[in-house]
């Protein structure tokens, strides 16, 4: 039956998801005006901590991969995960792991549900 769904085009189309989500976010756009952004930025040092309490600071969430730090410099990348949790929490912001080399991190008045679902 599948064979002759095919031939005579009965088939359903599958879209390739893979295809979809690669090509999002290939094409850097030009930013349009906003109150707010989600800004990508990569923890390349532990220096980066001022630019992205900026970011929180402005009103922006981050979402900040941590990979170029963590294959360098774990004990630099916990340092200044830990610095970056007190300084979002203190001023009422949230700050969460969503995957394993990505944390999302939002200012004051944006929290982030933490708990799975079934």
């Amino acid at each position: 039956m599948g064979f002759l769904d095919s031939v005579f085009g009965k088939k359903e189309l599958q879209p390739d998801v893979e295809e979809i989500l690669n090509s999002l976010g290939e094409e850097e756009e030009e930013v349009e005006e906003a109150e707010r952004y989600v800004k990508p930025i990569p923890l390349q040092s532990t220096a980066d901590y001022d630019k992205i309490i900026a970011e929180i600071n402005k009103g922006n969430i981050v979402l900040l991969n941590i990979r170029p730090l963590s294959t360098r410099n774990a004990a630099g990348l916990k340092d200044v995960i830990t610095r970056i949790k007190d300084a979002v929490l203190g001023m009422n912001g949230d700050i969460a792991r969503i995957t394993e080399y990505y944390v999302l991190i939002t200012p004051p008045g944006i929290k982030i549900v933490k708990r799975r679902s079934a």
